[in-house]
């Protein structure tokens, strides 16, 4: 009878005694993780599920992350950044042109004719991020990549385009301000939609056609769009970014393993998943009723001389802003692609 008195003591003593012990189980850390396509998009399944996986097993299961996807309050496209940098959300994808003048000076990879392939532009964009060039604008923020798409062309549903004077008159949507610029150059009427209302837009009459990359999640693209000028001419910058305060709070084990699942390698690693994304739409391309335009050198060298001023005045623009060294920025992007 006196063991069963005792028995209840000693239960609570070694329980006491084993808390802080080594061996002792802890609630695992979650963070938060969002992005602005749909749950079965190719950013949900060939990034943030996987990058989540990763990052639970490099902490042995210290780590969990919930991801928030555009089905979700947290995935608003024009929000990503912002929410990153008011706490609701550790982690978060976005589309820099959809965040109006944040991270402006970034927007100067999407100048025409900067970015030859997603891989050497995202790994140049990344290049001036280390090097400073973009100066204080990412301050709020451990950044944890920076990337763009492979470089974006023009499609319309029903006028063929070839020549720059093609564009004239042309309503268009433009992913971001620095590719509305260079439209407006040309006589087209540039009309800035983010990706949810492209379609919409496109179904209503609202516009003529659509400038983006062929891996784009527009639903029904190819139904519409069927005339494709193969320009290549702007790409649009990403941004994965974290909550400075909560990865300065984290253990160093955990932040060990953010950054070798972050930096350069997540940078390549987004570069290389553009062809895969591509793919898709551009194979629809080839259906029936469908023409992909490739303009030759001469007509080419026609697009480049167009768009050359609008690049010029975007760069003064960037320069009166503050970003005074944008010409030299502007030049390492294009040398360190050749």
């Amino acid at each position: 009878m006196r063991w069963l008195q005792i028995l209840p003591i000693c239960c609570v003593l070694l329980a006491i005694a084993g808390i802080g012990t080594p061996g002792a189980a802890q609630q695992p850390i979650t963070l938060k993780l969002s992005h602005f396509l749909g749950p079965a998009s190719f950013f949900e399944l060939d990034f943030a599920q996987p990058w989540a996986k990763e990052l639970e097993a490099r902490t042995n299961g210290g780590v969990k992350v919930e991801i928030y996807n555009a089905s979700s309050s947290f995935g608003e496209v024009t929000k990503q950044a912002t929410q990153v940098k008011d706490g609701t959300i550790d982690i978060a994808l976005g589309l820099r042109g959809a965040e109006g003048d944040r991270f402006l000076r970034s927007s100067i990879v999407e100048l025409p004719f900067v970015v030859h392939d997603a891989l050497g532009g995202s790994r140049a964009l990344w290049g001036l991020y280390q090097d400073g060039a973009l100066g204080d604008e990412y301050k709020d923020y451990k950044v944890l990549a920076l990337f763009v798409h492979n470089p974006g062309l023009i499609h319309t549903a029903d006028k063929r385009i070839v020549a720059p004077d093609d564009l004239r008159d042309q309503r268009l949507r433009a992913p971001n301000k620095t590719v509305a610029t260079a439209l407006q150059a040309l006589g087209a009427t540039p009309v800035v939609l983010q990706v949810n209302d492209v379609m919409p837009a496109v179904k209503d009459h609202r516009i003529d056609g659509i400038v983006t990359n062929w891996g784009n999640p527009l639903p029904g693209f190819n139904e519409y769009m069927k005339y494709h000028t193969d320009i290549a001419f702007y790409t649009s910058a990403f941004f994965v970014v974290m909550n400075r305060r909560k990865y300065e709070s984290l253990p160093d084990d955990v932040r060990s393993a953010i950054d070798e699942l972050s930096g350069a390698p997540l940078v390549t690693r987004f570069g290389l998943l553009w062809n895969k994304w591509d793919r898709p739409v551009r194979d629809g391309a080839n259906a029936p009723g469908h023409k992909i335009i490739v303009p030759d050198e001469t007509t080419l060298a026609q697009w480049r001389t167009a768009l050359r001023p609008a690049a010029d005045r975007y760069l003064d623009m960037l320069a009166a802003g503050g970003f005074t060294d944008a010409r030299s920025a502007y030049d390492s992007l294009v040398s360190a692609q050749r």
